[in-house]
């Protein structure tokens, strides 16, 4: 027993670990104070190591009360934390002896051990947190106020009507917010009262947006126009709260305008334009919800601030769903930004009353415009502008295009396939191209043979436009065009095609990856590695080991990754061939990709001391997809050493230190 004293007390963390270890199984209650005397170590190992022995070993009657001794240390808060984090592990077999040792004069003690019972949530335990709440000491009344809302127990709800009904305002900003957590409508009366208590107003109007009773708007609204900035700021957002949980807009913005009348939108455009984020998003929603057209200039303002466009946005649309007609002289400018803007809001209105305008947007001189209009107007389903939308897909510019043929797209019932794909002849590569990119956006498997006669076109761009949609086809007949395209003079269009074919797989996919896996491009044979790792056949293992011979270290990284999605021991032989490359990189990918084998961990354990930080951490994520055994073991042993910030930090997460 003295050796062991002696070695607990030594300089070196591993030999004091190590004498704490040598207790377990013992069993005997004289080593326990030895056990509680290591749970005040400075290494966080030992004391997790004395934790674990005493739970293990001994019953809660022979250590609780050692540790609830811990919690008198004044100059050793390691001690003291492990000695709550202890209590609080035990659950509810700690509750009859924190009760008992609640009856001390050490204030610190008492708030302890209110912490903890609060976290147990132990019904025992609930006479003793109301007595707290009227404990002499202000903060050990606060922390029990504060754990009472998180039981939630309606038991405590007259407790707590008390305690805000009182005059100590330190107990009864907790109590409000506790009241608020609990839910029970007992106690709306007595918050609404509160509400004339101004220091109180901010709690309670907090706890009343989680009842959300649309009875209480009549005692919120006018908070809007509270002298306080942050009272009018935390009645904003408990409006938005009351929408969110399910109180109707017309109910909201009826009670608004009944108390505040014109003054409600003047104090809605004031905070539209706060400095807090979150009072933004809730003054431009009410905006929306007021359906006042006096809103449209303020919104629009904002709606050149990126973080506030989608709320704007949603606004907008909400008020035009209702009255679609009144966004109408929005277009009435040149501002290409607005015209744009508004294009986006009538997506989300979707009315024909927009047809004419957006129908004259479609000849815009911004790009922009253009393009938002296209995608906007087939929204509509009117098929008049089909042929407006065909010339889109010449245009100048390349989003406009791409927005032609998403609206061409969303046309679709009144497309003509064989019709479009006759202009996979077209004397432009651009329309050429744009047309096959439309075939394969409305999947139109009868034009499969046409774009595999495309795949011969002399331009580049057309051909891979071609591959992508057969890929998006991905029918039968696609594939087998898709095979032909691997042979491509372009490594573009062979590295899309083996991509593609990876992707939709079937029978002799693995072997045309397989011929594309000796291309003489290097970024061919990436695509390749990456296409038989997607395509998951444990067939590619043999031609991805093959690539890890390769002169080029993309090829090797790409096939160890793609090796590590197929389960398959050969593979894992294969990645566990590549921890002694030289190259940093592949090594390291070859440590994560190992992390979905079993039966690895001793072999990667020794690159937690690598001299490179980066395998380190490749090392310690990987054994820590596990941590257990002799691993967690290792992980603990690291923390103890390791110096670099970005390692320990790894470390801390997956130990959850």
């Amino acid at each position: 027993m003295r050796e062991l004293s002696k070695r607990i007390s030594d300089g070196n963390v591993e030999t004091r670990r190590e004498a704490v270890e040598s207790i377990q199984g013992r069993r005997d209650p004289a080593y326990i104070p030895l056990l509680l005397k290591a749970m005040e170590d400075a290494s966080w190992r030992v004391r997790k190591t004395a934790v674990d022995i005493l739970f293990g070993d001994y019953g809660v009657e022979q250590y609780v009360p050692g540790l609830i001794q811990m919690l008198f240390i004044d100059d050793n808060a390691g001690a003291r934390n492990s000695a709550i984090e202890a209590l609080t592990r035990l659950g509810r077999k700690a509750t009859p002896y924190l009760i008992e040792a609640f009856r001390t004069p050490n204030k610190d003690v008492r708030k302890f051990i209110i912490d903890v019972l609060g976290e147990q949530r132990d019904s025992r335990s609930l006479p003793l947190m109301l007595e707290a709440i009227r404990d002499e000491d202000e903060n050990v009344s606060a922390t029990a106020v504060e754990h009472l809302g998180k039981v939630g127990e309606i038991s405590v709800v007259d407790a707590l009507i008390e305690i805000l009904d009182g005059g100590d305002l330190w107990v009864a900003y907790p109590a409000a917010d506790a009241l608020g957590r609990i839910g029970n409508k007992k106690a709306l009366p007595h918050l609404l009262s509160a509400l004339s208590r101004k220091p109180l107003r901010e709690p309670v109007l907090k706890a009343l947006g989680r009842f959300s009773d649309a009875s209480t708007l009549a005692h919120v609204v006018p908070l809007l126009s509270d002298p306080s900035r942050n009272i009018q700021e935390q009645a904003l957002k408990t409006i938005e709260l009351f929408y969110h949980n399910g109180v109707g807009a017309e109910v909201i913005t009826a009670e608004m305008r009944r108390l505040l009348g014109d003054k409600a939108m003047e104090l809605l455009i004031g905070h539209a334009w706060s400095a807090k984020r979150e009072v933004r998003i809730s003054a431009i929603l009410l905006l929306g919800l007021m359906k006042d057209e006096a809103a449209y200039g303020p919104l629009l303002d904002i709606s050149h601030e990126e973080e506030f466009a989608g709320d704007v946005r949603n606004a907008l649309v909400y008020i035009g769903r209702d009255k679609p007609e009144s966004l109408l002289k929005l277009f009435d400018t040149d501002n290409a930004h607005q015209l744009r803007f508004i294009c986006e809001v009538t997506q989300g209105v979707v009315s024909p009353v927009y047809y004419d305008i957006l129908d004259r947007l479609l000849a815009n001189e911004d790009g922009h415009v253009r393009s938002t209009a296209a995608v906007s107007i087939s929204l509509l389903g009117d098929p008049r502008c089909m042929a407006k939308l065909r010339g889109l897909l010449t245009d100048p510019y390349e989003d406009v295009q791409e927005a032609a043929v998403e609206a061409l797209a969303n046309l679709r019932d009144f497309l003509d396939p064989d019709d479009a794909a006759s202009s996979l002849r077209d004397a432009s590569p651009v329309m050429r191209r744009n047309t096959a990119l439309l075939l394969g956006e409305i999947g139109a498997a009868g034009t499969v043979e046409e774009l595999g006669f495309a795949l011969k076109d002399d331009n580049v761009r057309v051909r891979k436009a071609v591959v992508a949609a057969l890929s998006a086809i991905g029918s039968e007949d696609a594939v087998r065009y898709l095979s032909y395209a691997l042979t491509d003079e372009s490594p573009d269009i062979r590295i899309s095609a083996g991509l593609s074919l990876g992707a939709i797989g079937g029978p002799g996919v693995l072997e045309s990856l397989s011929i594309l896996s000796s291309d003489p491009d290097d970024a061919v044979r990436v695509a390749a590695a990456k296409a038989l790792g997607v395509l998951g056949d444990a067939g590619a293992v043999k031609t991805l080991t093959g690539l890890l011979s390769d002169r080029n270290g993309f090829v090797v990284a790409a096939s160890i990754e793609s090796m590590s999605g197929i389960e398959s021991n050969d593979a894992r032989d294969a990645i566990l061939s590549m921890l002694g490359s030289e190259d940093d990189e592949i090594r390291r990918t070859a440590i994560i990709g190992l992390s979905r084998f079993s039966g690895v961990e001793t072999t990667l354990v020794p690159f937690l001391r690598d001299p490179d930080w980066a395998t380190r951490i490749a090392a310690v994520r990987t054994l820590g997809k596990t941590a257990e055994g002799q691993a967690r073991k290792e992980l603990e042993r690291l923390l103890d050493t390791e110096e670099d910030a970005t390692v320990r930090k790894a470390v801390e997460e997956i130990l959850r230190v």
